[in-house]
């Protein structure tokens, strides 16, 4: 294995134990809707900035993996398939797709050569596009149909968490740029 393959792997391993730490910050309830309140999403959107289509799939489909197998890598400690079937689910899968999402996108406005990224304020605009449209989306999606609610209710609902995954989305692109600065 060449010194760089290591050093993607790494730097990947890297990511994945922080998606885990991330997990370890408490949930805070809502109340109107099963979904909490989370910090892990600010570690996929970081995976999803920084790692690309494939490196950050790949970490995320080793997440799910580890989840499925009852590792308790979630908020609050959970794991488990019941994890990836429950109400919240629709959310988790959507992680799985935002790396390559957002790397798609990204193919579509200017950057620097040989940044990962583009500049902050796209960077901020496509995250804050797939978290409302991708992952708002599918999360909604499935908790209507687990908790027999109506699409749009369940989508209305996550319209509480705007202003909390705005500053996410801050913090996440905010490290992201720092990051990418410091790295060829």
């Amino acid at each position: 294995m060449n010194h760089s393959k290591v050093r993607n792997l790494t730097i990947d391993a890297v990511f994945l134990a922080l998606l885990i730490v991330f997990a370890m910050v408490p949930a805070i309830p809502v109340g109107f809707i099963p979904v909490p309140i989370v910090l892990q999403n600010v570690a996929v959107m970081l995976i999803s900035l920084l790692l690309g289509a494939r490196r950050g799939s790949a970490v995320m489909a080793i997440f799910i993996m580890m989840i499925a197998i009852g590792m308790p890598v979630l908020t609050g400690g959970h794991g488990g398939m019941a994890s990836l079937v429950g109400p919240t689910a629709g959310y988790i899968w959507a992680w799985l797709f935002q790396p390559a999402a957002f790397a798609f996108l990204a193919r579509f406005v200017p950057k620097k050569e040989g940044a990962l990224m583009p500049n902050f304020f796209l960077s901020f605009a496509l995250i804050f596009i797939l978290d409302m449209v991708l992952v708002f989306g599918l999360g909604s999606a499935w908790l209507a149909h687990v908790a027999h609610m109506d699409f749009f209710k369940a989508y209305l609902g996550n319209m509480a968490f705007v202003p909390g995954d705005m500053i996410k989305v801050f913090i996440a692109t905010t490290v992201a740029t720092a990051i990418q600065s410091r790295v060829k």
